[in-house]
């Protein structure tokens, strides 16, 4: 049911890898599950703190301005994340993988089920645009992190479509690193990661 309400907001799958990772908790009533859906977007929107979650399989994960300098409390939209995945980084992204916050939104559908989303896309390092995308993923891949009450339940969901190593860099170094990288696990690393992130969340 919550794939069915969060369906509106994900992107449609069209090329490469598709992961939904999830997890669910039965609140006593749903005025309990208003005011935990509550804390539970406090937690998610604070992305400074999603590797303490997300257990040591964790990258880590840190917020920054439009500028790249690092950032403290909650997302919004427009805002990076600069993500240091264990082992070696890129070089367009001086070190690091980045994604851009692209939209962050949080619904009434009615009464009794409410939808909150982050969705981030790879891009390029926010003062080094030249290089080109800085993530081991290409531009048309997503990550929408997603919460969803409906009435008493709440879940939470990372849906990660259209995962294609991103080859299609010129920097020789990073195109063998992404191609190595999105070919040897890490997107079942990240599933791991993100079913540690939505466990977390709604602990």
């Amino acid at each position: 049911m919550a794939d069915n309400i969060a369906a509106p907001f994900i992107p449609a799958q069209y090329i490469g890898e598709a992961t939904t990772t999830s997890e669910t908790r039965e609140l006593v009533h749903e005025t309990a599950a208003v005011t935990f859906f509550k804390a539970a977007v406090a937690r998610l929107s604070d992305v400074n703190k999603w590797a303490g979650m997300s257990g040591s399989f964790s990258s880590e994960f840190q917020l920054t301005d439009l500028a790249g300098k690092l950032a403290e409390g909650p997302a919004e939209t427009g805002m990076y994340i600069r993500i240091d995945i264990p082992g070696p980084g890129t070089n367009a992204g001086k070190g690091f993988d980045w994604v851009k916050i692209e939209q962050k939104e949080h619904v009434m559908l009615n009464e009794h089920q409410e939808v909150f989303f982050i969705r981030a896309r790879p891009t390029e390092h926010p003062i080094q645009k030249s290089a080109g995308i800085a993530h081991f993923l290409r531009k048309e891949a997503s990550s929408s992190f997603v919460l969803v009450r409906n009435g008493a339940t709440i879940t939470a969901t990372v849906y990660g479509r259209n995962e294609v190593p991103n080859t299609q860099t010129a920097d020789v170094g990073d195109k063998i690193r992404n191609a190595v990288v999105g070919s040897t696990g890490a997107i079942g690393i990240s599933k791991l990661q993100w079913k540690a992130l939505v466990k977390g969340l709604l602990e």
